[in-house]
């Protein structure tokens, strides 16, 4: 039975430094959305469509890796809730191993710290111009964790974050 950790949460609250760290761990392959939408930006098409065809390109290969029985940890931004479950709707997890993990930053200056440097280098999928912007953005939205979700706060020091995403996966 293969493991399927999966990391989502607003921009700037640490999946990628944290998948980057379990994946050199645990020598599982990671796959992001974001290199999948920054791959197709460059064909001019709008945002909405971008990430659709991102998230089943991601879907078509958490199933390849289920199917052969492969662990992957996934990094997707899929904050609001309604968005995830209907991405994982679209995969059959074949009694495949599903961990979550929601990523937030209780430090408002630390993130908003953490958005302002990615204003000055923004990369295909960086929509916002502005830390308001941002948090504008995601007012809009249901960010809560699922019951069978964890949060990490990428806040703590990452030693602790990684403590609670090994205690979880010894279930």
């Amino acid at each position: 039975m293969g493991k399927i950790i999966l990391f989502r949460g607003k921009a700037a609250t640490g999946k990628t430094l944290i998948t980057d760290i379990l994946g050199k761990e645990l020598n599982i392959a990671i796959i992001r959305k974001d290199d999948i939408y920054d791959s197709l930006w460059m064909y001019h098409l709008e945002h909405s469509t971008i990430n659709r065809i991102s998230c089943d390109i991601m879907a078509e290969i958490i199933q390849t890796n289920i199917d052969t029985d492969c662990d992957l940890i996934i990094d997707i931004s899929l904050a609001h809730n309604p968005y995830l479950e209907q991405f994982l709707s679209k995969i059959e997890f074949k009694g495949s191993k599903l961990y979550q993990f929601l990523c937030i930053c209780s430090d408002d200056r630390e993130w908003g710290n953490r958005l302002k440097s990615r204003f000055d280098n923004p990369k295909p999928n960086q929509l916002f111009k502005s830390v308001k912007e941002a948090e504008e953005h995601y007012n809009q939205y249901h960010t809560e964790p699922f019951e069978h979700e964890i949060v990490l706060d990428s806040a703590k020091d990452v030693s602790i974050i990684m403590g609670s995403i090994y205690e979880a996966l010894k279930n």
